[in-house]
């Protein structure tokens, strides 16, 4: 072989070994299917690749009638955020609660230059049990836990609430608060609720049994807490010897009045006590 055909081939293998090694592909999310979300969170979609563009995105690029997007610092990245299309009376932003909804992503194009048709990311939101007013035992918005699901789904209940704080002014010009939520569920002698509170800032929870049953208080500081378990004490049986199930109360509380609204999730689980 001459050394002309020598210096082709080689050419040749060089342009075949270039090609073979472009690995460059559409953008691809890194997680379609996330866990279930607080509706009170901020969606963060994530990609594989950086994603060019980001400043010019409009509704002919996403599909998303629940929420809106977060408009990016940059206008690469490798990350999109989209916060809820509702608003509570303190200012926060929410999604609907208790949904299965999607974002639909079209011709998003990344660094390397391919373009991506299509792409969904689905979600889904905790139920919201927070309804305003529902700042005492008989406050008419106060929402009952399903002890009964409670007791037998593997992890209990799950749902959603926020604390306000400043929500409104009343015709005579009195300030409205929102720094207490109550919720209800009906208990039976010796049975133990497990309470996981999740919280963006510090939360006090308050456990009210029936006449007569001494509050309990428990401390959830900024962050994910696992409360002591609480126990329907031999006492209550006193108060009601037939035990039938009788109503016990859940207080979140934080008095933070001049705070940014403070937005939590609660699971309940409840250990039936068995004969």
């Amino acid at each position: 072989m001459n050394k002309t055909k020598i210096l082709a081939f080689i050419a040749l293998g060089a342009i075949l070994s270039a090609c073979g090694s472009d690995e460059g592909t559409p953008p691809e999310l890194v997680n379609s299917y996330p866990n279930t979300i607080s509706p009170f969170d901020t969606i963060s979609v994530k990609f594989k690749s950086e994603l060019v563009d980001l400043d010019k995105l409009d509704s002919t690029n996403i599909v998303f009638n629940h929420g809106k997007l977060i408009k990016p610092k940059a206008a690469t990245g490798k990350e999109l955020r989209f916060i809820g299309a509702k608003t509570t009376p303190g200012g926060l932003n929410y999604f609907e609660g208790g949904i299965s909804d999607s974002i639909e992503f079209k011709k998003i194009k990344n660094s390397d230059g391919y373009i991506k048709e299509r792409t969904v990311f689905y979600f889904s939101t905790l139920p919201i049990l927070d309804e305003e007013p529902n700042d005492s035992k008989t406050s008419t918005s106060v929402k009952e836990i399903d002890a009964e699901k409670a007791a037998t789904e593997k992890n209990g209940v799950t749902f959603a609430g926020v604390l306000d704080h400043r929500i409104g002014v009343t015709d005579a010009g009195q300030t409205i608060y929102d720094v207490e939520d109550y919720y209800m569920i009906k208990l039976k002698g010796k049975d133990t609720l497990s309470i996981t509170v999740t919280n963006r800032d510090a939360l006090n929870i308050v456990i009210k049994g029936p006449e007569g049953i001494k509050d309990l208080t428990y401390q959830a500081p900024k962050k994910s807490n696992v409360l002591p378990l609480y126990v329907v004490g031999l006492d209550y049986l006193l108060t009601n010897p037939t035990s039938d199930p009788v109503p016990f109360y859940i207080n979140v509380t934080d008095n933070a009045t001049t705070s940014p609204p403070n937005p939590y999730t609660i699971r309940i689980k409840v250990m039936k006590y068995k004969e």
